[in-house]
C-alpha cells in the first residue's frame, strides 16, 4: 500500500501563507484552498480571497456569513449588494446599492424595494437615480416614477386611516353619525365620544358650542348631516396648523429636532434622512444626544440605511462641540442638509434648556440664518401630556414646528386637535406606521376625514 504525504504547497498552504494557497487556486484546488481559508477567515488579508473565491465559485450564502460577520471589512459595496441580493436580504442589498450611488445601482435598489411593496422608497429612489440617468434611460425612467406616484394622494390618506384605527376602534366616532336623530342625547354623546379621544375637555366644549349653534342655523335633522358639520368644526379650528418643511434658501439648511425620549425622534430624523437622500440631497447627521449610546448607534444605522453621512462624538461628550464639528463639515463639503438629533431628559429641565440655548448659539456662530427649523417631535401616546412637554421646550427654543409620532399606536389620536388650538406652533409631519413612507406630511382635511370616517 503506498501513502502519499502532503506536498510542501499544501504544508505551507495549511500555515496560511497566502502565495501557498493562491497558488493551491491556481492549480484547481479551490475547495481545498476554500477549506483552509476559512480557518484563516479573522486575518483580514486572507479573509479576502476567502470572499472572493466565494464570489467567484457562486457561494452566496457563505458570503452572506462573512458580511454579516464582518461588515465593510469584506468586499466592496457593490458585491455585498450583489451578495444580498442573491440570497433574498433586501434590506441589506438595498443599504450597499445606495452605498454605490451611480445610477445602476440605484436602479436595482429601487427595483429591489417595488418588488418589496415599498412603493414610496421605490419612488424616491427611482427620483434619485433619475438625476444621473443617461439620456436613453431617462424617459423609461420617469414613466416607472409617474406610475409609482400615481394614486399616491390616495395612499397617503389610507396610511392616516390606518394610523388613526385605534382611535376609531376605542371611541367608535363614526358609529355615531349613523342613522341617530338630532337631539341633545346626541350631542352629549359626541362630547363624551371626542373627550375619550382625549380631544380635551375644555376644545370639546368650545368644538360642541359651534357644531350646535351651526346645527341650528341650517336647520339640521339627520346625523349624516351632523358629520359634515363637526368636520367642518374641527378642521376650522386646525387648519392653521399645517406647515412645510423650510427648505428655501442657502446651503446648507440646518433642522434642530427638540423631544423627549422616546418621543420618536431619532427615528424620524432617519426617515427624513431617506426620504431628502431619495430626493438626490446630500445629507449629514448630526448624533448631539451624547448621554445615551443607543441614540447614537440609532443614528448611526439610520445613516447606513438612508445614505446619509454621520458626525458623532464619544459618549458622554460635550453635544455642542459634536454639533460644532458636524456643521463645519457641512460647509466645508457642501452638504445640502443638516439633522441635529438633541437630547430629552425632562428630569433635568434646566441643563437640558441651557443645554439646547448653547447648540443653538454654535449653530448660529457658524451658520447666523440658521438653524431654518426648530422642530419639536411629540408622542401622540402621551396625549395631552404633549402639550407639557411643548411648553417646557418653548423656554429654550423658538420651536417652528411639530412632528406627532405614533398616531397608529395610541386611541389618544384626538390630542393632536388640542396640541393644535393651544400652541398655535405648524403640525409639519405625523407618523402613522414603521414604515419610511409613514412620516408624511400633515394635511388637516385629510386628518379631518380620517378621525371622522
Amino acid at each position: 500500500m503506498i501513502f502519499f504525504g502532503k506536498s510542501d504547497l499544501e504544508k505551507r498552504a495549511e500555515k496560511g501563507d497566502k502565495s501557498a494557497i493562491l497558488d493551491l487556486v491556481r492549480k484547481g484546488k479551490v475547495k481545498k484552498a476554500i477549506k483552509i481559508l476559512e480557518r484563516f477567515r479573522e486575518e483580514k488579508d486572507l479573509r479576502k480571497v476567502l470572499f472572493d473565491l466565494y464570489l467567484k465559485e457562486g457561494m452566496y450564502k457563505e458570503a452572506h456569513r462573512l458580511i454579516r460577520e464582518f461588515g465593510r471589512e469584506v468586499g466592496t459595496a457593490r458585491e455585498r449588494g450583489l451578495v444580498c441580493e442573491k440570497v433574498g436580504d433586501v434590506e441589506g442589498a438595498v443599504e450597499e446599492f445606495l452605498k454605490v450611488g451611480d445610477f445602476d445601482s440605484l436602479l436595482k435598489a429601487g427595483d429591489l424595494l417595488e418588488r418589496a411593496g415599498r412603493r414610496e422608497e421605490a419612488l424616491q429612489v427611482f427620483k434619485r437615480a433619475l438625476n444621473l440617468a443617461p439620456p436613453l434611460k431617462r424617459g423609461e425612467l420617469e414613466k416607472r416614477i409617474e406610475r409609482l406616484s400615481e394614486g399616491k394622494r390616495e395612499g397617503l390618506i389610507e396610511r392616516l386611516r390606518r394610523g388613526l384605527k385605534k382611535t376609531k376602534e376605542a371611541v367608535r366616532i363614526g358609529e355615531i353619525f349613523s342613522g341617530r336623530a338630532v337631539d341633545e342625547s346626541l350631542f352629549e354623546e359626541l362630547e363624551e365620544t371626542l373627550v375619550r379621544a382625549d380631544v380635551g375637555v375644555k376644545t370639546v366644549l368650545s368644538l360642541i358650542e359651534d357644531i350646535k349653534r351651526e346645527a341650528k342655523r341650517k336647520s339640521v335633522k339627520r346625523s349624516e348631516d351632523l358629520k359634515e358639520i363637526t368636520g367642518r368644526a374641527i378642521l376650522d379650528l386646525i387648519s392653521g396648523c399645517e406647515g412645510d418643511l423650510n427648505l428655501e434658501g442657502g446651503r446648507p439648511k440646518v433642522f434642530l429636532f427638540l423631544g423627549v425620549n422616546g418621543s420618536g425622534k431619532t427615528t424620524t430624523i432617519g426617515k427624513l434622512a431617506y426620504r431628502f437622500v431619495g430626493e438626490g440631497k446630500r445629507v449629514l447627521l448630526v448624533a448631539g444626544d451624547t448621554f445615551r449610546a443607543a441614540a447614537i448607534e440609532q443614528l448611526e444605522a439610520w445613516a447606513r440605511r438612508s445614505g446619509s453621512d454621520i458626525v458623532k462624538g464619544e459618549e458622554g461628550s460635550d453635544p455642542a462641540s459634536v454639533v460644532y464639528k458636524g456643521l463645519e463639515k457641512a460647509l466645508r463639503e457642501n452638504y445640502d442638509l443638516v439633522l441635529v438629533d438633541t437630547a430629552g431628559r425632562l428630569h433635568t429641565k434646566e441643563p437640558l434648556i441651557n443645554e439646547l440655548r448653547k447648540i443653538k448659539k454654535v449653530i448660529q456662530k457658524l451658520a447666523p440664518d440658521e438653524p431654518s427649523e426648530v422642530l419639536l417631535v411629540l408622542d401622540a401616546t402621551v396625549g395631552q401630556n404633549a402639550l407639557q412637554q411643548a411648553r417646557v421646550f418653548r423656554e429654550a427654543l423658538d420651536v417652528t414646528g411639530l412632528v406627532i409620532t405614533k398616531l397608529d399606536g395610541t386611541a389618544k389620536g384626538g390630542a393632536l386637535i388640542p396640541i393644535c388650538r393651544e400652541l398655535r406652533i405648524p403640525v409639519k409631519l405625523v407618523g402613522v406606521g414603521e414604515g419610511v413612507e409613514d412620516l408624511q406630511p400633515f394635511r388637516a382635511e385629510d386628518y379631518v376625514r380620517a378621525l371622522l370616517e
